[in-house]
């Protein structure tokens, strides 16, 4: 196997082979290890590699979104090939599926029909970021309302000022992972509502899929604009182009238009081209009359060149660069750009050099104009993702739809831009059956539109963000009457991204993001016929950590709102981490008054609860006082005005889930115990009884909503309690029944926790508590119950490859409460040959005689560690684990699960990636492996699991739901959306509770936690033993019992028989080895070892066998010698059982002989 850290001589060879890939898209001719080696390249090249550990503070300053988990998970779900996610790929996968929707047959998959539909558990008090909310225009009485999770859906209240009125899923035609990002509806007709998805402002974490609409008030849905292309292929962008007319066979040369001068369009300036003289056009320049003006970059700023040249008679100006080929994006400088009205492009070295030769060999003729949005040699993934806002507007009794529509990119190395040439202002004046576009430029490029609002006066107004270069953004534009034209009427300086509200007295307010670290934010006011704006005062924020220049606290292009009351237009409500509102229009009253007053707290503390990061508000047009504001938490709700603020989640289901770790079903059948966590609805701490009984007891790690518990016996949804605070992570239960407890994780290793619910009162006891980023954000985890010890990804960036190790917490699990304070001891295991790509996933196969860790990692590697559990005494122990590896020759891409069958030998793999094989099976322990996408579409697969009953039901967890297959054994597999109940959001864990109720829980990242079961329609009878493994000395016997569990009516004779077992080996049954079986039960087996039966480890298979099944599954036979040391003396009469001593002298006569007694006489 080839691997990049020991072929270093490869690159060159690599290098070729990536260009030769990217441009011509062709990987038929390629080996594994070749792909495996440009998969390494662009783990090694992604965009995140130096801010996937940056703290949140660092990040805020650097304007990245707050939770890397994104970052991460692009990274995991990379094609291999070409180096980038392909999440046009669900798009167009999603449309599909929903065309082509069907009512499946009964059976026993969980999500597979309405008997095995999968139920919604929750968190009912627990939202998740959301931004677009809106009253009902139908409902007179100001109850009913529509809100959007930015990952989970579109949901409806009708009742929003009761806090016991539910929310409700709306799934008829419309997709359940909806990233909604605005909703509005038609004045003309009240029925008709849109909603707007996607966000270009968070680095595409939030990719939506176009507008829908809905005719209806709300019950049905259809798209009329955006989301992917019929065929989304993605392509190599051309830029724009200069054409050399003159002489003819000439490439064309990609340019960069300046930020200054004339804007060029599609109407083609064509001139002859000239050299300046002198050539850097830094001084006064002969003349250049009616000709295209060549010139060297450097010795002075690019407005003066152009100046220069425009007054030297030019039309227009290319500046070539002097150090290189890259193109550079030119400023104007300290000259005055109102004086520049020819168009100034930049090229590359390269081409400036080829232009002068062609110019000094003779007449050379240029064409210059505009073709396209996008810079030369980026990826474009066709479609509109990014509805940023949408207003209806009543023209002369018309209705008008206006959409912003943006572009993003990952940021990732091969530069991909979604919407790249699409987005902008479109209109619409026929209901959406057809658009038009609205080309808004500022210095010669398409802005991006953030925000849109209708004035009093009718018109259109427009506010900007950045673009993919940077630039555009702060600017807001006013439509003319008829709206098809935009003029720029205000420029916010440093802005970036800027949200505008206009208030019914004919004034505006704006919010904006700046790029000034001394002013990161600002507000300010004029009127909409006006030409100036003043500076309101900042509101200043009572909580702690909030500087007094920043109420976003760093995260101005992240957290934003504005809102203006419709009948009072001095009241305004702005939101960053917390909520203020101004009644005096923002003026202060006196020069040391704050115009502002804080209105919700963060941290409850201080005052009315909201949970942090506002995002959004929405106020009734007619009863002003009621307001709704969306933030990270879910939606909050005041009928004051915002004298009193309360949260409306309940079964507003959208929060964001990492992980799910499920109890036992028996492990609280005869104890009780409690739980101290947080209400995140009141954000107030309450004691949380675990009742004794059949009760689920499940917790799940969540997107900023911490570590979430929750118990229930209703199969359905109930209240969760926040145990930990910040972002939730790994969890895991204890499969121990008689050892009761759960892991829970902040970020990285910072804080491991594990709560003892042995007692009747809980206790969380600190297992690692530290500063460092070592591992990822969201970090993987695994949990040895037997053996008490989780292991830890614990891998860290620095010098040429990263460290990789994984740290395993040991000593912890008897719960001395001398130790509840204190880190537990932690040994470090690593392969410096094995084990160098990070780890993306880990498991233990479940034994009670030794601890087998599984490790995945990012570059497609299996592994495994014989022996975890053992390390050498003392303050510093080492591990003395034994490594092996068990990649498949095929594996390709970054491991996402691993999970077990009915033994160690049958293990499944599961890859987080596009363009590869996603599921692998072996059937003998990882030696050889087999793939199993079958017919599974292109899409990234996070966990697996497998019907214990039926062999051949497997179900995955996927970015559009769980899927499952009936025949998993065939060569292809035939995959279905198992999607009664859920479908269209991403599954990110699935957990099979222990017990013979096979329940499985999902948890999905939009829509909180769902639970179904696995079944058997069919007679079945399955099988198992209560212990692994079983030790009998020489020459004696021992027992063990054989359990059966009877489906489906299950009524036949069945025979059991054992294999593997060691010559002259005696068996009994009792009752018997053949029995008429129709309910549950177990036989028990003894077996009489001959004592010259060899001492060693015999794998053994226990058959049940019936008319139309066969069962097995399988104990390991331990035989323990009878004469530990070969004297021909038994251990139970050998005086020295473990030191030979053939005779047995004894001459102190205490039972110890000579030879081992250390005071023999």
């Amino acid at each position: 196997m080839i691997f990049l850290k020991k072929h270093r001589t490869s690159i060159y060879v690599l290098a070729i082979l990536i260009i030769g890939v990217l441009l011509n898209k062709n990987t038929t001719g390629l080996s594994i290890d070749q792909k495996r080696i440009i998969h390494q390249k662009n783990l090694a090249n992604s965009p995140f590699s130096d801010s996937k550990h940056l703290s949140k503070p660092t990040r805020k300053s650097l304007q990245l979104p707050p939770n890397p988990y994104y970052e991460k998970i692009w990274e995991l779900s990379i094609n291999p090939i070409t180096g980038r996610t392909e999440p046009e790929k669900i798009l167009k996968l999603q449309d599909d599926l929903r065309k082509s929707r069907f009512i499946a047959r009964r059976s026993a998959v969980p999500g597979e029909n309405e008997e095995m539909k999968w139920i919604q558990r929750g968190p009912i008090n627990v939202g998740g970021r959301t931004k677009a909310m809106m009253f009902d225009p139908n409902d007179s009485t100001n109850e009913t309302v529509f809100s959007g999770g930015i990952s989970g859906g579109l949901f409806k209240n009708t009742k929003i000022s009761d806090p016991n009125s539910p929310w409700f899923l709306v799934t008829k035609n419309i997709p359940q992972n909806l990233a909604v990002s605005s909703i509005t509806y038609d004045p003309n007709d009240k029925n008709v509502f849109y909603v707007g998805t996607g966000e270009s402002y968070t680095a595409g974490d939030a990719l939506g899929n176009g507008l829908w609409k809905s005719e209806d008030g709300g019950n049905s849905w259809f798209k009329v604009f955006g989301g992917n292309t019929e065929n989304p292929t993605s392509y190599i962008s051309e830029g724009n182009t200069i054409e050399i007319k003159k002489p003819s066979g000439q490439n064309k040369i990609g340019y960069l238009a300046a930020s200054f001068g004339k804007s060029l369009n599609s109407d083609p300036i064509e001139a002859e081209a000239a050299i300046t003289s002198p050539e850097d056009a830094c001084g006064t320049l002969g003349s250049v009359t009616d000709k295209i003006a060549v010139i060297q970059r450097g010795n002075c700023e690019f407005g003066v060149k152009v100046l220069n040249a425009q007054n030297a008679g030019a039309i227009a100006a290319i500046i070539y660069n002097n150090d290189g080929d890259d193109l550079v994006s030119m400023g104007v400088g300290a000259t005055n750009p109102n004086s520049i009205n020819i168009p100034a492009l930049f090229i590359s070295q390269s081409n400036g050099v080829r232009l002068k030769n062609l110019i000094t060999n003779g007449e050379t003729v240029l064409s210059l104009k505009k073709s396209s949005n996008s810079v030369q040699g980026v990826t474009i993934v066709p479609g509109t993702f990014y509805i940023n806002d949408v207003v209806v507007r009543n023209f002369e009794g018309k209705s008008e739809i206006y959409l912003a529509a943006g572009t993003s990119s990952y940021r990732d190395a091969s530069q991909t831009f979604f919407n790249g040439e699409e987005y902008g202002i479109y209109k619409s004046v026929d209901g959406g059956n057809n658009w038009n576009k609205i080309n808004v430029e500022f210095e010669g490029r398409i802005v991006q539109p953030i925000d849109l609002e209708i004035s009093s006066e009718n018109t259109i107004w427009m506010s900007t963000t950045r673009d993919n270069r940077g630039l555009g953004a702060g600017l807001i534009y006013e439509s003319d009457s008829s709206g098809s034209a935009f003029n720029l009427k205000f420029q916010i300086d440093g802005g970036r991204r800027t949200e505008i509200e206009l208030t019914s007295n004919k004034e505006i307010f704006v919010l904006a993001a700046t790029g000034d670290a001394a002013n990161p934010v600002t507000i300010k006011k004029g009127l909409t016929n006006g030409n100036t704006l003043e500076d309101l005062t900042l509101p200043d924020d009572d909580d702690p950590g909030i500087p007094s220049n920043d109420f976003t606290r760093g995260q101005s292009f992240y957290d934003l709102m504005i809102e203006s009351n419709p009948q009072d237009p001095n009241q305004v409500y702005v939101g960053g981490i917390d909520l203020f509102k101004t009644s005096s229009g923002g003026i202060s009253g006196s020069a040391n008054s704050n115009p502002w007053n804080q209105i919700s707290h963060w941290y409850n503390r201080y005052g009315p609860y909201s949970h942090a990061d506002q995002h959004g508000a929405t106020i009734n047009e007619s009863n002003p006082n009621l307001v709704l504001f969306g933030n990270d938490g879910g939606i909050s709700f005041t009928n004051s005005g915002g004298s009193s603020i309360s949260t409306r989640n309940l079964n507003f289901h959208t929060s964001q889930y990492y992980t799910i770790a499920v109890a036992p079903k028996n492990m609280f059948s005869n104890h009780s115990s409690t739980v101290v966590g947080n209400d995140r609805s009141k954000y107030e701490n309450a004691s949380r009884p675990i009742p004794q009984g059949d009760y689920d007891v499940f917790v799940g790690g969540l997107q900023d909503n911490g570590t979430m518990f929750q118990i229930d016996n209703e199969n359905s949804g109930s209240k969760a309690y926040d145990v930990s605070g910040g972002d939730g992570a790994a969890t895991m239960f204890s499969q121990k029944e008689s050892n009761k407890y759960f892991v829970q994780n902040y970020v990285y290793n910072r804080s491991v926790e594990v709560w003892n619910l042995n007692e009747s009162s809980g206790q969380n006891f600190v297992i690692n508590d530290e500063s460092e980023s070592k591992g990822d954000f969201i970090n993987v985890q695994a949990l040895d119950s037997e053996f008490g010890i989780i292991y830890s990804n614990y891998s860290s960036s620095g010098g040429t490859f990263p460290l990789t190790e994984i740290a395993a917490y040991v000593e912890w699990d008897d719960f001395d409460p001398d130790d509840r304070n204190f880190n537990a001891k932690k040994v470090l295991l690593y392969d410096n040959n094995l084990f160098f790509s990070n780890a993306s996933a880990l498991s233990v196969y479940p034994s009670s005689e030794k601890s087998t860790l599984y490790v995945g990692t990012e570059g497609g590697q299996l592994l495994k560690v014989e022996n975890a559990h053992k390390y050498s005494e003392g303050d510093n122990p080492e591990s003395q684990a034994e490594w092996s590896s068990l990649t498949g020759n095929n594996f390709l891409g970054s491991i996402s699960d691993i999970e077990f069958g009915s033994s160690e030998n049958k293990i499944f793999v599961t890859f987080h990636n596009f363009g590869v094989n996603n599921i692998f099976f072996s059937d003998d322990g990882g030696v050889s492996w087999i793939e199993k996408d079958g017919d599974l579409p292109d899409i990234p697969v996070r966990c697996i699991l497998q019907n214990p009953m039926v062999e051949d039901e497997v179900i995955i967890g996927t970015e559009l739901g769980v899927w499952y297959t009936k025949d998993f054994s065939s060569d292809k597999p035939s995959w279905l959306q198992a999607n009664a109940g859920m479908s269209d959001v991403r599954v990110t864990d699935l957990d099979l509770r222990k017990g013979d109720d096979f329940k499985v829980f999902a948890a999905t990242y939009g829509l909180g936690v769902y639970s179904s079961f696995f079944a058997s329609d069919e007679p079945l009878i399955n099988i198992n033993t209560e212990v692994k493994s079983i030790k009998i000395n020489q020459g004696e016997e021992g027992s063990f019992n054989v359990n059966y569990k009877v489906y489906g009516g299950f009524d036949e004779q069945t025979t059991f028989s054992i294999e593997g077992l060691p010559s002259d080996t005696n068996i009994s049954y009792e009752p018997s080895n053949s029995l008429k079986i129709n309910s549950n039960g177990f036989i028990e087996i003894t077996l009489k070892i001959d004592d010259k039966t060899d001492a060693k480890s015999y794998p053994l298979s226990i058959k049940a066998k019936s008319e139309n099944l066969t069962k097995s599954t399988s104990i390991e036979l331990i035989v323990v010698s009878n004469d530990n040391d070969n004297d021909g003396v038994k251990n139970d009469v050998d005086k020295c059982p473990d030191t030979p001593n053939t005779d047995q002298k004894d001459s102190d006569n205490d039972g110890i002989g000579d030879v081992c007694d250390t005071t023999p006489f």
